[in-house]
């Protein structure tokens, strides 16, 4: 009998190892909020590293901050738990907020972030789903965003990559990588040379320091006010130009 009970024990062990596991809510009820504050000390720490699973994302820089804030507002359900820290490693500030991707929730957990670092500190981002807003920091971003409406005003050289969503990025002072999948996009006030791949949505692009390369798969493009511009596909939709200052190339 030992040995029989040994041996489910081992199959049920060998059955749920490396598996995903389903995890049932109570009730069609709303989730539970828990809130909580989560600093360290900036000195020291040139770059903001984040690791965010679903939720909304703020940040905000603020000159002269001497700590970095975050303030998560987690959603949740039973004894489900997030994975939240921030801690120093190196000149790295790490943050993660996510819940494990091993469950395969019935409901939908997440975690609203809203976060304070300083002006000039580097962000470089890793967001699953929800809305992104960047506000104040004058550092590089680089951001690889998975679903969600992303506005970021301010920045300095910034390497986008989004997945689905609106796109709307203004007033930098460098250059500007963007790769998007689908949604609209509205640049304006860019510092530098500007390099977009867009898989469909309408884009707006005016006032870039820079020259713009576009290659774009479907919806209306119109570009006023840059250095130079270059076409390497339209797609499909209206195309409309005005006010280039320099080269300009459609294939």
């Amino acid at each position: 009998m030992k040995l029989a009970s040994s041996l489910f024990a081992a199959i049920i062990t060998l059955a749920l190892s490396g598996c995903i596991i389903n995890v049932n809510g109570a009730s069609a009820g709303p989730l539970d909020h828990q809130k909580k504050q989560i600093q360290i000390e900036a000195a020291g720490i040139d770059t903001f590293v984040a690791n965010t699973g679903a939720g909304d994302l703020k940040i905000q820089g603020v000159t002269g901050l001497t700590q970095i804030t975050v303030v998560a507002d987690i959603y949740t359900y039973g004894d489900i738990k997030a994975d939240l820290t921030l801690e120093k490693s190196g000149s790295n500030a790490k943050l993660v907020a996510e819940f494990d991707s091993n469950i395969n929730f019935s409901r939908s957990p997440y975690i609203d972030l809203t976060i304070q670092v300083p002006a000039d500190m580097i962000l470089k981002i890793d967001d699953g789903s929800g809305d992104i807003e960047i506000k104040n920091v004058s550092a590089n971003i680089e951001l690889e965003d998975g679903s969600g409406d992303l506005s970021i005003q301010g920045g300095h050289n910034l390497s986008i990559t989004d997945g689905s969503g609106s796109v709307s990025i203004t007033n930098t002072t460098g250059k500007l990588t963007l790769e998007d999948g689908s949604g609209s996009i509205n640049l304006n006030g860019i510092g530098g040379d500007t390099s977009i791949d867009d898989g469909s949505g309408d884009m707006t692009v005016t006032n870039v320091n820079g020259h713009v390369v576009i290659d774009d798969g479907s919806g209306d493009i119109e570009v006023d006010n840059t250095k130079g511009l270059s076409i390497v596909e339209a797609g499909s939709g209206d195309l409309s130009v005005d006010n280039i200052n320099g080269s300009v190339s459609m294939n």
